[in-house]
């Protein structure tokens, strides 16, 4: 027989399990209130996929449960598209209303993920500066983000210079998102991923998955690589626009296309005055990474010789000098690129996240998303908890992959 501090101990456990569960069933919110680990272990989960949300998906797995958790990716964590992100944690604009409100709550999961972190993901919550066309235009995005209970609020040019001090042509109405922010996508991916496997996840670089297994029934049993197979109770797809190849795999066509993005890295004069915050305007979209580096994200228009990425680069250095160079112009001057690359985007057909169970097969959850950056830490929490509880989380009843069927 236990001793009976550890019978106690156990129904203190056992008692807490239980009110997380009507907590759930009754209100219908998918907060995690469990005290300690749920205990899993005869459970096997193999996720595919360590961009930004794999690694964020495997991390709670292991900080919430002690559930066997496999991590694979056919090259290194973060190599995809998640390393040519502009990584700008944003609410978004002109999405239905639902859509924007989940971005706004995933920011808030981005400071509960990095407080559990002890502040190791470096999140930088500078805000955003950003105007439209127009200054009516402007004036009504921030009604609307203001009507969504968003903290948003209007700067004239004398505010606006208090906070950009070195930011020209810019028009009489400007609006500031003081919540939002940005990361480095690869810093938080090794961050988290090596807090995962201390916590016991195994990840396995340098493994391509070629196909997904089923049994007679049809139901996801695991994933072939090269060299083994992976037996799983749940497999977990979170590898872009890989997902798209691997579900062909058992016919089934994901409605997702692949869409190139444009992500150049610039090099300045060292100054810490420059892009203090996410700047985002129809001209051009910044922000500093340090006192000598920052990004811009520009649309990727064809492959024709007149719009190669190299050329798209040096269009938008001239845009940014514009904008700097009258109030210093030494500094727009030293502005130089330093580094371009372009990244493949997976877009579902109506931009929304797929997320959950694939149809019938219980074996199978996926995961596709564009603002994958973003949404990483909820999408990954209510992800997590639906796997463990198997009980549907209603934030994500919208964007099952049934609706497109």
């Amino acid at each position: 027989m236990q001793p009976i501090t550890q019978r106690v101990k156990s129904l203190q456990f056992f008692n807490s399990l239980i009110k997380s569960f009507y907590h759930i069933q009754n209100n219908m919110k998918f907060d995690l209130l469990i005290p300690q680990k749920l205990k899993m272990k005869e459970k096997k989960i193999v996720i595919v996929g360590a961009g930004i949300v794999g690694v964020t998906l495997a991390w709670f797995f292991a900080t919430y449960s002690d559930a066997e958790v496999t991590l694979l990716d056919q090259k290194q964590a973060g190599s995809g598209v998640s390393q040519h992100s502009f990584a700008w944690l944003n609410v978004s604009y002109g999405r239905p209303d639902a859509y924007q409100k989940l971005r706004s709550k995933s920011l808030n999961e981005w400071r509960k993920l990095d407080a559990e972190m002890n502040g190791a993901l470096k999140i930088h919550w500078r805000g955003a500066i950003s105007w439209q066309e127009t200054n009516v235009e402007t004036l009504q995005f921030i009604q609307s983000h203001s009507e969504l209970s968003f903290n948003i609020e209007s700067l004239t040019k004398e505010n606006l210079a208090k906070k950009e001090p070195l930011l020209d042509k810019v028009p009489n109405v400007v609006a500031f998102a003081g919540e939002e922010g940005a990361i480095d996508p690869i810093w938080v991916i090794q961050t988290l991923l090596q807090d995962a496997i201390e916590k016991g996840v195994t990840y396995c670089p340098e493994t391509k998955v070629s196909k997904i297994l089923q049994n007679e029934s049809g139901q996801t049993i695991g994933v072939r690589s090269q060299d083994k197979d992976y037996v799983a109770d749940k497999v977990v797809l979170t590898a872009g626009v890989v997902n798209k190849d691997l579900l062909q795999t058992i016919n089934i066509e994901l409605p997702l296309a692949s869409l190139p993005a444009i992500i150049i890295r610039f090099k300045h004069e060292k100054s810490d005055q420059f892009a203090q915050h996410i700047i985002s305007t129809p001209e051009m979209e910044i922000r500093s990474i340090d006192s000598e580096h920052f990004l811009a994200a520009e649309d990727y228009i064809d492959d024709t010789a007149a719009n190669t990425p190299e050329l798209i680069a040096l269009n938008a250095l001239k845009t940014i000098q514009t904008h700097f160079n009258t109030i210093a112009p030494a500094l727009a001057s030293s502005i130089t690129v330093d580094h371009v690359a372009v990244g493949m985007r997976p877009i579902p057909f109506d931009d929304m996240p797929i997320v959950g169970t694939m149809n019938d097969d219980s074996g199978l959850y996926l995961i596709s998303m564009h603002a994958a950056v973003t949404l990483a830490p909820l999408i990954s929490r209510l992800a997590m908890q639906e796997i463990l509880y198997q009980q549907e989380s209603p934030e994500l009843f919208s964007y099952r992959i049934t609706r497109f069927q």
